[in-house]
């Protein structure tokens, strides 16, 4: 009791250790050589030019490597049950505003943008005077912004699929969502068959009637973990977001230094191989080694035996989880493209190479999976309000002992603009986590205490973070000419 009175906290308060609540759920990156030496040399090249996050480059690499492939080289993963699959790939690059995503899907796609540039200017040279019904279809390789309606003439004369570029995620799901409730549920529906592929038949009372050969679009997307979060809000579970392979990127490193010119040079090189090699092969079905089959088998038992293991306590992500064979498998395709040597015979096994990159890869895509749907789709915003008032408790200028609500206002701009309840519940968050105790014998305001005494070990357990918060709040005001 005498401690008690002399310290202004518990006995066992000080003996306590506060738990991590700054942290930022960032998986393990994507590393180079969970891909074949081609996409890993470009990405290695490209992350020591920009200090970019790895993992932006190498899933960017991948998807715009697996749009290139003609949809129509296929792989026969289990004939006898008529399982075959494209290379098409859905992903998108999480991070904040200076994590480099954009550049990432610049640098991996401008080539595939050349691409369909050169396609479509020696189309216009051949068809500018005939007549509109004489024309041949308009070639194409990508789009970044396109209705369905759009989609479904695109896609008639491009039968080998394409590639939906867009460096706004939320912004691709309003234009899914436009519309009235009815027109949004059907679009969403022509979006999610758009994944898999395979011939459609369009009719509409309005337009004429459209057969598409292959109603397939492989998606490379970027989003910010608050505004994807914000827009899963709004959003119907269709499985929509579980088609996508995500990538939650980390801080960038600002001392980089290297020359990617080179290296993007041979991506491009790349690119238009793949894209020519895999048209005329359009007629070819890969198989699987023997080796490879045994390696698929064993690891899609393990990802169904992991679905089962959290579809209870975590049914989103089971439900991603439970995509993986198929993921497995289309890219393992794109490994067996890009993991020779340009140019030569590709054979027509994908081999256990491949098939172990891919595993790594996959294995990857699961974590990443992981923090996206354990942290940034489940946070709520209670802990995001606690996790700023812990920045601000950690960079004070000085050791603060005891604080109050007033202090919590006037350092913390997210908890001065909360309201009541979610300041309750933010403080409540830290007291769970051993940061602060309510102080004993001081007056109640609104049915909680106006005073908690800070634990002292905070302060030395997270000073890195608070030194960092400080030399940012210094640099925001020096920006804005209110520096000291």
């Amino acid at each position: 009791m005498e401690l008690r009175r002399m310290t202004g906290h518990s006995i066992d308060f000080e003996f306590r250790k506060p738990r991590d609540v700054l942290r930022k759920v960032v998986p393990q990156p994507y590393a180079f050589d969970d891909v074949p030496p081609m996409i890993g040399m470009v990405a290695h090249q490209y992350a020591q030019a920009t200090g970019y996050d790895q993992s932006g480059i190498i899933v960017a690499c991948v998807t715009a490597a697996a749009s290139v492939i003609d949809d129509r080289y296929r792989l026969a993963v289990r004939p006898e049950s008529d399982w075959y699959v494209s290379a098409r790939q859905w992903s998108f690059l999480c991070g904040g505003p200076s994590a480099g995503k954009s550049p990432a899907i610049r640098a991996a796609t401008k080539h595939i943008q050349h691409m369909h540039d050169d396609l479509h200017r020696r189309w216009y040279l051949a068809n500018e005077n005939k007549p509109r019904d004489a024309q041949a279809p308009a070639p194409a390789i990508y789009t970044s912004d396109a209705t369905i309606a759009a989609l479904s003439e695109r896609l008639q004369g491009n039968p080998r699929g394409l590639l939906m570029l867009t460096e706004e995620f939320a912004s691709w799901i309003g234009a899914i969502d436009s519309g009235n409730r009815g027109e949004a549920a059907k679009n969403r529906g022509d979006w999610l068959q758009l994944r898999d592929g395979g011939p459609r038949q369009v009719d509409r009372v309005e337009r004429r009637s459209v057969y598409v050969p292959n109603w397939g679009v492989s998606v490379l997307a970027a989003c910010t973990p608050n505004g994807l979060a914000k827009q899963m809000k709004h959003m119907p579970e269709d499985g929509l977001i579980q088609r996508f392979v995500p990538c939650i990127m980390g801080a960038a490193n600002t001392d980089a230094s290297g020359d990617a010119r080179q290296a993007l040079t041979t991506w491009e090189q790349w690119l238009r191989w793949a894209y020519e090699f895999t048209t005329r092969e359009i007629q070819s079905c890969i198989a699987l080694s023997a080796g490879a089959r045994a390696l698929f088998d064993a690891e899609a038992k393990s990802i169904r035996e992991l679905v089962v293991a959290t579809e209870e306590f975590s049914p989103a992500y089971a439900s991603h989880l439970d995509k993986h064979p198929g993921m497995l498998a289309e890219v393992a395709l794109v490994f067996h493209v890009f993991g020779t040597t340009q140019g030569s015979a590709l054979g027509n096994e994908v081999n256990s190479e491949a098939m172990q990159y891919a595993i790594k890869y996959m294995r990857k895509v699961r974590r990443h999976a992981h923090a996206l749907y354990s942290s940034i789709l489940s946070s709520a915003p209670a802990f995001e309000l606690a996790q700023a008032l812990a920045r601000s408790i950690v960079a004070a200028d000085h050791v603060v002992i005891t604080i109050g609500r007033d202090w919590m206002t006037q350092h913390c701009e997210a908890f001065k603009k909360a309201d009541d309840r979610l300041r309750r519940e933010a403080v409540q968050v830290l007291e769970d986590a051993d940061w602060l105790e309510a102080k004993p014998g001081v007056r109640a305001y609104g049915g909680w205490p106006t005073k908690f005494s800070v634990h002292d070990k905070v302060f030395q357990m997270f000073a890195r973070e608070g030194e960092q918060w400080r030399a940012r709040r210094a640099a925001v005001r020096d920006a804005i000419g209110d520096a000291d």
